[in-house]
C-alpha cells in the first residue's frame, strides 16, 4: 500500500466459489467488501469476509452479507475476517468466546495478555488463541493488517466452577 491509511481503508477483495446444479465447481461471487472504521481513521477497521452460523456448514448455501459491525463469532459458528490496526493505536484489553486462528499478513503487533505477558508477532507468523482476555498494541509506524477464522468454543470454566466469557469492546457512539 502506498500509504498508512490506504490500508486501513481499503477494502478487501473476496472470490467465493460453490456448486451449480449438476455439482460443477462455479463462482459465486468476486467483489471488494469495504472496510468498517468504528474507532474513526486513526484506529482499527475491519473487514468480515464471511460468517457461517453453524458447523459443518453447508457448501451449497451462499456467504451471508458482510456486516459493518466488530467481528463476532456467532455461538455455534466461524467468522472470517481481517483487522487493520493503525500505528501506535492499542486495541482495549477483551476476550472473545471463540478459539482464533490469525495470520499477520503485514506489519507486526504486540498481543499482550491479562497476567503482564506480551508477545510480539510479525509478518508471516502466526497467533493461535484460544478465549484468553488480550489486547494489541501496535507500536510502529506501519498498520499492521491481521486475517482471523474464530471458531465457536465453550466459556472457560475454572476450577472454582466461575465461567469466563465475553468482553466486549465498546464502539463510540454506540
Amino acid at each position: 500500500m502506498s500509504s498508512n491509511t490506504s490500508l486501513l481503508t481499503s477494502g478487501a477483495r473476496v472470490v467465493v466459489t460453490t456448486h451449480a446444479e449438476d455439482g460443477t465447481s462455479i463462482f459465486h461471487s468476486d467483489r471488494v467488501l469495504e472496510s468498517f472504521s468504528p474507532f474513526g481513521p486513526t484506529g482499527s477497521s475491519f473487514a468480515i469476509l464471511d460468517v457461517r452460523a453453524s458447523v459443518p456448514v453447508n457448501n451449497l448455501e451462499g456467504p451471508t452479507s458482510p456486516q459493518k459491525t466488530l467481528p463476532r463469532v456467532p455461538p455455534a459458528g466461524i467468522n472470517f475476517c481481517i483487522t487493520n490496526i493503525a500505528p501506535h493505536f492499542s486495541v482495549p484489553m477483551h476476550r472473545t468466546v471463540s478459539l482464533d486462528y490469525a495470520v499477520v499478513l503485514s506489519g507486526e503487533i504486540v498481543l499482550a495478555l491479562d497476567g503482564g505477558e506480551e508477545k510480539t508477532v510479525k509478518e508471516g507468523e502466526f497467533i493461535v488463541q484460544q478465549g484468553v482476555n488480550h489486547a494489541w498494541h501496535n507500536r510502529t509506524d506501519e498498520p499492521c493488517r491481521i486475517a482471523f477464522v474464530g471458531v465457536s468454543s465453550e466459556k472457560i470454566k475454572l476450577a472454582s466452577g466461575e465461567e469466563l466469557g465475553e468482553t466486549v469492546i465498546k464502539v463510540p457512539g454506540q
